[in-house]
């Protein structure tokens, strides 16, 4: 048989992967090149954009599993539509809202694919595909070759287990999945990076497990966390060999790929790969490699105090303005201190209720010890409360074990609002917020219930 009649992934930078199948190229969450998370996050290792170049100039269809920068990535996908030789399309998660597309579409894309929650989508006579969406943010997508469920790429997707119970009784079991395997941010509280980084590993297995897949093959976590308020975190940091190891103790099958190694090639999409041990061998040498420390050469920005003040009370504005009174209320919102480190350590009293941020000249201790650039992006920026916590750029002074109960409150609203999701009568009682919840019935109320419980422990 030629190699043109097997099907064939490839890793091409951090969550990127390129499948073929059946003369159909599909490329997943591209981003090749700069920083994600308002500078906090750097690929490593970095990949060859000569390289991929040359093996996505064709590609058919990129899909994009969620609004994050590392998946959604704006410059590379600019890059894309001036270096793709074909008219691709773009398939995305059905939501309530469009305004992925509408940006895609300024940067010259045309084609548009909405992927309803679990519904199968013909691609080919051979392929098809379909999306697990996952609360109001990530999603899952589901490759099918005759009909046989090859590929489930998992990305970020925080599946519980009812989740995989309904992948398994609607889709079936996944062949091979490529999953994340290292942390992906910090509550802000240091001690919770050693628990966190094993959860994810115990969360690999669990998902290998019950969803009964033939072969795991880690990918997704190909970044370090490159600023010096943030590059703490990555000591905490799971390997490629680390995830090896513990599904070797589990004996299930994993395999390493690298950006060096070839393809992944699939004769029979319900069997394992021909080349598995040859793709294994060469990605394992790839990681054995140290990898030196890179120095921190990032320029600084500093905000001045007019600035980061309007920022975060115009932004606490928007966020009331958008909440039933009574429910804004009944949140019982309360202040926190922040400790801007380039203002000469001063603390600020920001007022959740009210909406105000002050300086505190009470000599108070802080709770948040932060930049001003970081701060002020938090409260400008669509994603900054959640890309503040992806990039770890701040911190919980040490009288904090636990997030504060506010500024968990906080991270739920400013989702909540970014998704178009207002806490008011008008509009969780809307057609289109109606028609959002009945689409994603199936697994959204376990999904709740896993962020209550994540609330209420952390």
């Amino acid at each position: 048989m030629s190699g043109n009649n097997y099907s064939k992934i490839s890793l091409i930078s951090h969550a990127s992967i390129l499948i073929e199948s059946d003369n159909t190229k599909i490329l997943t969450d591209p981003w090749f090149f700069g920083t994600a998370f308002n500078d906090g996050w750097e690929l490593d290792p970095r990949p060859n954009l000569d390289a991929i170049k040359k093996s996505i100039s064709d590609v058919d269809i990129i899909w994009i599993s969620h609004e994050h920068p590392d998946h959604l990535h704006f410059p590379t996908l600019k890059w894309l539509s001036e270096n793709l030789t074909k008219k691709v399309s773009i398939y995305f998660q059905k939501n309530n809202s469009m305004k992925v597309f509408e940006a895609l579409r300024r940067l010259g894309y045309e084609n548009f694919v909405e992927m309803p929650h679990m519904k199968i989508i013909k691609v080919t006579n051979r392929i098809k595909l379909a999306c697990y969406a996952h609360r109001q943010l990530d999603s899952s997508l589901a490759v099918f070759i005759d009909d046989n469920f090859w590929l489930l790429n998992i990305n970020d997707t925080e599946l519980n287990h009812k989740d995989t119970s309904l992948i398994t009784k609607h889709l079936g079991n996944p062949n091979v999945i490529y999953n994340q395997f290292s942390i992906a941010g910090s509550t802000g509280i240091e001690t919770d990076l050693e628990s966190d980084s094993i959860n994810v590993l115990n969360k690999m297995v669990d998902h290998h497990k019950e969803l009964d897949a033939k072969l795991t093959v880690p990918f997704a976590s190909y970044i370090r966390f490159a600023r010096s308020d943030n590059i703490h975190i990555n000591k905490y940091a799971n390997s490629p060999l680390k995830v090896q190891k513990k599904f070797s103790d589990e004996n299930l099958n994993l395999c390493l790929q690298s950006y060096n190694s070839k393809s992944l090639m699939w004769e029979n999409p319900n069997d394992l790969p021909v080349n598995i041990d040859e793709v294994n061998n060469v990605s394992e040498q790839c990681f054995n490699k140290n990898l030196s420390d890179k120095e921190d050469n990032f320029s600084y920005e500093s905000l001045d105090r007019k600035t980061v003040k309007e920022l975060v009370e115009n932004k606490l504005n928007v966020w009331k303005s958008a909440t039933n009174s009574f429910f804004w209320r009944f949140l019982k919102l309360g202040t926190l201190k922040f400790s801007v480190s380039d203002w000469d350590n001063e603390v600020w009293e920001c007022n959740f209720q009210n909406g105000t941020f002050r300086k505190n000249d009470s000599n108070d201790e802080a709770d948040i010890i932060i930049l001003s650039q970081p701060l002020g992006y938090a409260f400008q920026m669509p994603f900054g409360i959640q890309t503040l916590g992806v990039s770890g750029r701040y911190k919980f002074s040490h009288n904090h074990i636990n997030v504060p109960s506010t500024w968990k409150k906080i991270r739920i609203i400013s989702s909540l609002y970014n998704a178009e999701i207002y806490i008011s009568f008008k509009s969780l009682t809307s057609i289109k917020t109606l028609k959002w919840i009945w689409e994603r019935r199936m697994g959204l109320f376990s999904q709740i219930i896993q962020q209550v419980k994540r609330f209420l422990n952390s």
